[in-house]
């Protein structure tokens, strides 16, 4: 008897990385309020053209790491989270007994 196969369709938007102008929507954001925020606060040319600067230059980047993973800031919090934990510490040796499976 074979097998009868299915399939589920799924809406692009729900796999898609969320992007805005290229780069990961909450950096950009994030990047955005940090330099109006240093633009207004100061309120003075050089803080004007330091956050214009901070934007593009930050924008630049973000559109560059948005190319290459779309993900790269939440992959990079979980490695942090994992590297603080020992999840699986590197301590064999080529003398090391063998292990029963049972601990």
């Amino acid at each position: 008897m074979e097998q009868q196969q299915w399939e589920a369709p799924v809406h692009r938007s729900l796999v898609r990385p969320m992007l805005v102008m290229g780069g990961e929507r909450e950096l950009v954001m994030m990047l955005g309020m940090i330099a109006g925020i240093f633009i207004v606060s100061f309120f003075q040319v050089w803080a004007a053209i330091s956050g214009i600067l901070m934007w593009v230059v930050g924008i630049f980047f973000l559109q560059r790491m948005g190319e290459k993973d779309p993900r790269l800031s939440k992959v990079f919090i979980r490695s942090l989270k994992y590297s603080r934990k020992s999840v699986l510490p590197s301590a064999g040796t080529p003398f090391a007994q063998p292990s029963t499976g049972r601990e």
